[in-house]
């Protein structure tokens, strides 16, 4: 990944290594045997910024772009996105207008609602996941048959860690698709993981957390580092042996040492959980968070002689330093949760800079 050395301010941000995600999408559509990528762009593309993402995922070709609301398809058709758009979340009669006048695909999972919806729609079948979609031992599947039914897909729960769920799940996809009047020009089930589970290929791959450097089975392949936060050192304070830092003096200094404070915190993205396990990068090296993380800002130990540190001089949060690195698997660990999580949490006010494109 290129490492980017410029500060834009005196606060955190975000890079994105456009190359690498392209990368990625090529790994995912050569696993799942060249079927047509749909890529999933939701949540501003797990917060790595969805106009850019999918402007870059172009130069692939893929059949189009999946989110989760007709405002993030929206965002997409006035950028000029012009590729179809399926919208995850079940449509109803009275959402048509929007889908109409954005050219948006719908998701349906409701046989009255598909019997009046005049633009091509997928629908979905639940084969496990227990969230939306049409159970696959609905008896009124046999009953679909709607000249705009474009797409039939269903949701793998498990590809990350259970091959055996993802051949429960397909193959009862399949018994319903072998019920359905006829065959919809496009199946598509895999997501990340899915990709190399599922043995047969489909019309399209929905990539998700693949795309953007996050971890999605420990046993498959895995994918390029997309995502890079840095941040600067905006003080340097020596602090005596005994003294107290942050709110609520929790960490009080063991020795004496010269504490480093960045320009990120828990609004950027940063969560409070980190302190006393996280480290940042710093010239290459190690160096943990000390003391309760803030709204702005974060503290780390530097040693006692503070390693050469200066005012201005870049953290790395997320990504590598010389021959070191942090993955968002990583961070994500350290926060108690996913890396899909961790993603989305870099928040609004972390500008975004993108490379290698």
């Amino acid at each position: 990944m290129t490492v980017s050395t410029r500060a834009f301010s005196n606060r955190g941000w975000v890079a994105v290594d456009l190359a690498n995600l392209l990368a990625n999408a090529r790994a995912v559509r050569d696993a799942a045997g060249g079927a047509a990528l749909l890529p999933v762009v939701k949540a501003d593309a797990y917060g790595l910024g969805a106009i850019p993402v999918a402007k870059a995922l172009e130069s692939l070709d893929p059949w189009g772009f999946a989110v989760a609301t007709v405002d993030e398809g929206v965002a997409l058709r006035e950028a000029g996105v012009g590729r179809p758009i399926l919208v995850f979340t079940p449509a109803r009669t009275e959402h048509r207008t929007a889908y109409h006048d954005h050219d948006l695909r719908a998701v349906l999972d409701d046989p009255g609602t598909a019997a009046g919806w005049d633009r091509p729609f997928h629908l979905e079948i639940d084969t496990g996941m227990g969230r939306c979609g049409v159970r696959w031992d609905d008896e009124r599947l046999e009953a679909w048959d709607s000249p705009q039914l474009e797409g039939v897909f269903t949701h793998f729960y498990a590809a990350d860690a259970s091959a055996e769920s993802v051949e429960r799940q397909w193959g009862r996809f399949r018994a319903v698709v072998d019920r359905l009047p006829q065959r919809p020009r496009l199946l598509h089930a895999a997501n990340s993981a899915g990709a190399w589970r599922l043995r047969e290929r489909l019309d399209l791959v929905r990539p998700g957390i693949f795309l953007y450097g996050g971890q999605h089975a420990p046993d498959l392949p895995q994918p390029l580092p997309v995502l890079s936060v840095r941040a600067p050192v905006v003080s340097l304070r020596r602090v005596h042996a005994g003294e107290t830092l942050s709110y609520g003096g929790a960490w009080a200094a063991p020795k004496e040492t010269i504490i480093g404070t960045l320009g990120i915190g828990y609004a950027d993205g940063v969560p409070r959980l980190v302190e006393r396990r996280a480290h940042v990068l710093i010239g290459g090296a190690r160096r943990p968070i000390v003391g309760r993380v803030t709204m702005d800002f974060v503290m780390v130990d530097l040693g006692p002689d503070g390693e050469g540190v200066r005012i201005g001089d870049l953290a790395t949060i997320v990504g590598r330093d010389g021959e070191a690195a942090i993955s968002i698997d990583e961070f994500a660990g350290w926060s108690e949760t996913i890396s899909y999580e961790s993603l989305i949490r870099f928040g609004v006010r972390m500008r975004r800079e993108y490379i290698g494109s």
